[in-house]
């Protein structure tokens, strides 16, 4: 076989395998599995959307994987069952809340002080600081989607910082100054909420 044959070959085979993850892997979701809630019960479809066969239910409350979202419809499973639900039937992070809901964590609230979200690691670069009540669910907004590396908390105050927009995804209260924010979120926080 020819260098071209070959060269031809190994390039068809790369975009042929990479084809399927980006149809059904939308920007700014996830490459990884992530922890989750179903908020309802519901029925389980074979892909996204009513329009593919029912495939089984999941009742509410039940902890599941959440394998990958596209628009409005998120893959998961249990141990038990895997299918396509429908996402406002899905709650992410620590608790099964509705998805409106942001996620329940012990933290200080109300306090004087402020976080700084900073683009460097050490608090260093640009920044961007709230004070306590100040909710941002769309940081692309303000031109900070997936740049925060290190964040600083003054008194009395914490954040909690999602990796999704609307407060979705996996989250973390932030309650003391971190000069690098671990591996999950570490330019890639997308919402955050300060307390």
């Amino acid at each position: 076989m020819s260098l071209f044959a070959r060269l031809l070959v190994a390039a068809l085979l790369a975009v042929f395998t990479a084809l399927p993850a980006a149809a059904v892997q939308p920007a700014g979701s996830a490459g990884w599995t992530t922890d989750g809630w179903t908020t309802f019960s519901g029925t389980l479809y074979a892909g996204p959307g009513a329009k593919y066969g029912e495939i089984g239910s999941i009742d509410a409350g039940i902890r599941v994987r959440v394998d990958r979202c596209a628009p409005h419809w998120c893959q998961i499973h249990t141990t038990s069952v895997h299918g396509w639900i429908s996402l406002s039937n899905v709650s992410f992070g620590q608790m099964p809340d509705g998805w409106r809901v942001t996620a329940k964590f012990p933290t200080e609230r109300g306090g004087t002080g402020s976080v700084c979200f900073y683009d460097g690691p050490g608090f260093t670069g640009e920044a961007f600081c709230a004070t306590s009540g100040r909710v941002v669910s769309d940081l692309a907004l303000l031109g900070l989607d997936n740049t925060i590396s290190s964040v600083e908390v003054g008194s009395g105050v914490s954040a909690i910082v999602c990796r999704d927009r609307g407060m979705r995804s996996y989250c973390e209260v932030v309650d003391v100054s971190k000069g690098r924010i671990n591996g999950l979120l570490d330019n890639g926080i997308t919402s955050l909420r300060v307390y």
